[in-house]
């Protein structure tokens, strides 16, 4: 193209006023804002169906085996607790020392209440490899929205 066909084309570029270069400019603006809104709220709704989902198959599918841990030693759990019936206490330690068990008998009566008596029948350390903190790191930065 030679530069005498170009001159006709930017002379009419600048024979454009500055009211006319407002007015196209504010179209390209609301354009890019109109474009950058619609994306916005279309991953906000794709984001809420995906958390929906995500709720409702935890909800639902995976139900885990009920666990009474207390703050200071997470990795041992009560497994089972039934009112008292008069026995002489017997508990299977698996070699937990005394004050550890004396806590967790505390946290589950503070949990089920002075109504109802329970019974710790036995305790048992966890098979978790991982410490408490990276057990808490996990469920923390594992956790859904």
């Amino acid at each position: 193209m030679q530069l005498s066909a170009l001159l006709p084309m930017l002379n009419a570029v600048g024979e454009l006023t500055m009211a006319e270069k407002g007015i196209s400019s504010a179209k390209v603006i609301l354009t890019g804002f109109v474009v950058v809104f619609a994306v916005l709220l279309l991953l906000i709704i794709i984001i809420k169906i995906y958390s929906a989902i995500v709720n409702k198959a935890q909800s639902t599918g995976f139900k885990a085996k009920k666990k009474v841990e207390t703050p200071g030693k997470p990795e041992e759990t009560v497994t089972k607790a039934e009112p008292v019936k008069e026995q002489p206490v017997q508990t299977q330690t698996d070699g937990i020392p005394e004050e550890v068990i004396a806590v967790i008998s505390a946290a589950v009566a503070t949990m089920y209440g002075g109504k109802d008596k329970v019974r710790i029948k036995s305790v048992k350390k966890s098979g978790s490899k991982r410490s408490a903190w990276a057990n808490a790191g996990v469920i923390e930065n594992t956790r859904p929205f």
